[in-house]
């Protein structure tokens, strides 16, 4: 593997003027940062990863039932739930939304009720894609000088009548199904909360969002004071090491923080990678709806800030794309570390590294390439006929090609901020002019 460079998180941008109240910028101790290239992955990685995704939706192709559907061991409580993950997957694979494996997927998938969180999220997520084009896991995203996001989203001009309205039965569900505490479980009445049940809701609105559906302030609000409130409430003091992606740049920076990561509920007390990446997910989404509204005051804007960087900087501590990290409640590692690879919800906690990767828009948890050292524990894991590791290989499978696809959409605004700049992310008041090559 290439050396390996710096890591991830720290202060969040501040729009001028909103929530009436000025707040304490985080940042480095000193306000300094540098710029470094963002270089490109080698030739030969990137033609390793685009033939394993190749094959991986060939293979996924093949596992097509007549009826439309894929079948799993989630079948039985989750009929929605693996055919449209496997839609989802062969459209960020790119498979064009007119293929008939694709047609046939809807048609079925519009057959089926709408039961459980989990179906329901990723059904959006598929009707998003569905009218998004795939997009080069290796291509260099458009910014402005500010780090803004230049793109627009497509599903808003190219999504049919009969989808939008679909998608509006999907988000009518999610939110007529969440708890008196504006979060998720599957549902069910003997579970109170379930952190990676309210991240796929989450991830479902959003992609609804993109598409033009209108979903209330107090939503987003009401999750994200949740998710902040289960957020380990204490950690152990670390130096963050931070870096944020500028199209062919990145700007990186140090500060203080506490390592402080997310459990799967209130019954089940360790942390987790798998659990502190959904938190990350649901954080940023939530500040990504509120960033512009009156409702999302001055102290929750900070402690959002703190909660995102605090369970960065766990990650960072706790590290390995080679098994889901568990820690418990006594602080001390309970997963194994290499050489062994795999372990319970391997897979799952890749795609959600993905996820928080791509949305903090960061390219190193503390000195790995998450990215880079995650394609390399999938690629060999590949099996001969294109999918991957039995024994629920369509799920698993889907994993591995969302993760190599880089397949998450990024957030149009920086969630993280390098320190020393102005609070609408204007001009840099400390720092090289220059991007350096590490």
């Amino acid at each position: 593997m290439r050396p390996l460079v710096l890591l991830l998180l720290a202060s969040l941008l501040l729009p001028v003027g909103l929530a009436g109240a000025e707040e304490p910028k985080l940042g480095a101790d000193d306000g300094s940062f540098e710029k470094e290239l963002n270089e490109r992955y080698p030739v030969e990685f990137r033609a390793r990863v685009a033939a394993a995704i190749d094959r991986g939706v060939a293979w996924l192709l093949t596992q097509q039932k007549p009826d439309g559907s894929w079948a799993s061991a989630h079948n039985k409580g989750y009929p929605m739930g693996p055919t449209a993950f496997a839609a989802l997957t062969l459209l960020k694979g790119g498979l064009r939304r007119d293929h008939p494996a694709i047609d046939k997927a809807f048609a079925h998938l519009r057959t089926l009720p709408m039961r459980k969180t989990y179906s329901v999220g990723v059904l959006l997520m598929a009707l998003d894609a569905r009218h998004a084009r795939a997009r080069d896991p290796f291509a260099t995203e458009k910014v402005d000088k500010y780090g803004r996001s230049v793109r627009k989203d497509p599903c808003l001009s190219r999504i049919s009548k009969e989808d939008a309205a679909w998608m509006q039965q999907a988000v009518d569900f999610l939110l007529e199904n969440r708890t008196e505490k504006g979060v998720w479980r599957y549902p069910s009445k003997k579970q109170d909360f379930d952190l990676s049940c309210t991240q796929y809701a989450l991830l479902g609105l959003k992609a609804a969002m993109r598409c033009g559906v209108k979903i209330p302030a107090s939503v987003w609000l009401a999750a994200l004071t949740y998710v902040l409130d289960f957020q380990k409430q204490d950690g152990p003091e670390v130096r963050l090491r931070a870096n944020e992606a500028r199209g062919d740049y990145r700007v990186v920076w140090t500060e203080q923080a506490k390592s402080r990561g997310f459990a799967y509920s209130h019954r089940l007390k360790a942390t987790k990678g798998s659990m502190t990446t959904a938190g990350i997910a649901c954080l940023i989404i939530c500040q990504s709806e509120l960033w512009n509204s009156r409702k999302f005051k001055g102290d929750v804007r900070l402690r959002t800030r703190v909660g995102i960087r605090d369970a960065m900087a766990w990650m960072q501590t706790w590290y390995t794309p080679f098994v889901n990290p568990v820690v418990g409640p006594d602080g001390k590692a309970r997963h194994a570390g290499p050489p062994a690879i795999g372990g319970p919800n391997h897979y799952y906690y890749l795609y959600g590294l993905e996820r928080a990767g791509i949305f903090g828009r960061v390219r190193y948890f503390g000195e790995h390439d998450w990215y880079e050292e995650g394609a390399e524990i999938l690629l060999p894991d590949q099996e001969p006929d294109g999918g991957w590791r039995p024994p629920n290989r369509v799920v698993e499978s889907c994993f591995a090609i969302l993760f190599l696809k880089r397949a998450t959409s990024r957030m149009k605004v920086p969630v993280i901020t390098a320190p020393a700049q102005d609070d609408a992310g204007g001009a840099e008041a400390k720092g090289r002019s220059k991007p350096r090559k590490r």
